[in-house]
């Protein structure tokens, strides 16, 4: 037993571990509600909105001074202690007893269960067997009862940014108290929150998804972003092109269109041979080529006809079978005799015309070669 205290005391006087004791409550909160804040000053209440603003002294009476007290003590009876148990080598916290390290009391013999402050807590600075909740921003006009969790003080509220402002009686968050009616009153461009005790910045039209920060001023949620009437709408980064963002990052395409990686495309059913779909069932014909009687398939153009050929292309003919293109007119098609024609002319595909004063020669069947006449 005695092996085991040495561990938890070393813990702290080697390691620099925080060992805590179970037994008490919180003692001090050194993040909102700290003593170091001067929230209480003897009957008043001190609101501030932030270190270094000139604080608004608000009176308070008896009956409210005795809930404030009751608030506070039954408020900081009820933080959580925050502490946590770890396991640790034994060997870190003690030095070897002529080379023997005693049995720690964790899970394995080699392991001790420290007290640790749990996350979202810190060590009390006063005493060192305590931990406190950490708040990232202070409490002001409140208690930090939790990791980042306020408590306002009675007759505050938290507002719609999470800070604890006054509110009737004693006060009104961008507004008036009017005492009479025990209400708020708010000024040009505010309205009552739906809990009627403190006012918010007011949106016309709203802010969809989003926040009204101040007024006709929205703040929208990631993934989207503000129209031209300030309205939160989703965002596509890349646009829908012929349809609409639906949701961040998603386009739903309109009637006659479909999605591809760019965006949203319009459909020509038919196709489009030659030519660019640029609006739903319609056609356009690339540079060179012009619409067919069919409608859908863009046909090549030729400035002049191509004899005994096609206009396959812009301004270019494929000659028909049996014919190759003359070299100095692309738009003509001769005649081609694989075998020449001597004595005559090629007058068609693999067909020679014999000159004056020669005939074929009947000699071989199917012979193209001219042969003088005897």
């Amino acid at each position: 037993m005695s092996g085991k205290c040495s561990a938890l005391i070393l813990a702290v006087a080697i390691c620099g571990v925080a060992v805590l004791g179970q037994d008490g409550g919180v003692k001090s909160w050194r993040k909102g509600g700290s003593s170091s804040h001067g929230h209480m000053i003897m009957n008043q209440t001190v609101v501030e909105d932030q270190p270094g603003s000139a604080p608004v002294d608000l009176h308070r009476g008896n009956d409210s001074q005795s809930a404030l007290d009751s608030f506070m003590n039954k408020t900081k009876t009820a933080i959580p202690t925050g502490v946590c148990f770890e396991e640790v080598p034994t060997i870190s916290l003690v030095k070897p007893n002529n080379g023997l390290i005693p049995a720690g009391n964790g899970s394995d013999p080699s392991l001790s269960r420290v007290q640790v402050c749990c996350k979202g807590f810190e060590r009390n600075v006063h005493n060192f067997r305590k931990c406190d909740p950490v708040c990232e921003q202070p409490c002001f006009n409140g208690l930090c009862v939790g990791p980042n969790t306020c408590s306002c003080y009675p007759d505050f509220v938290q507002n719609h940014e999470g800070k604890c402002v006054p509110t009737c009686p004693i006060g009104c968050d961008n507004g008036v108290c009017d005492l009479d009616l025990r209400q708020c009153i708010c000024k040009d461009g505010y309205e009552l929150d739906k809990s009627g005790k403190f006012c918010l910045p007011g949106c016309k039209g709203g802010c969809g998804v989003g926040r009204c920060v101040a007024v006709n001023t929205c703040v929208c949620d990631e993934g989207y972003t503000p129209d031209e009437d300030g309205l939160c709408v989703p965002k596509c980064e890349a646009g829908c092109g012929a349809g609409d963002c639906i949701a961040p990052g998603v386009c739903q395409c309109r009637p006659g269109y479909e999605k591809s990686d760019e965006g949203c495309e319009p459909i020509c059913s038919n196709g489009c041979f030659n030519g660019i779909c640029t609006a739903p069932e319609t056609c356009s014909c690339k540079p060179g080529y012009a619409m067919g009687s069919s409608g859908n398939n863009c046909e090549a153009t030729c400035d002049r006809p191509c004899l005994n050929g096609d206009c396959s292309g812009p301004n270019t003919c494929t000659c028909h079978r049996g014919y190759v293109l003359d070299e100095t007119n692309q738009f003509k098609c001769l005649p081609h005799c694989p075998n020449g024609c001597p004595n005559g002319v090629c007058s068609g595909p693999n067909m020679c015309l014999c000159n004056a004063g020669y005939i074929k020669d009947r000699s071989l069947k199917g012979s193209q070669a001219c042969v003088k006449r005897v």
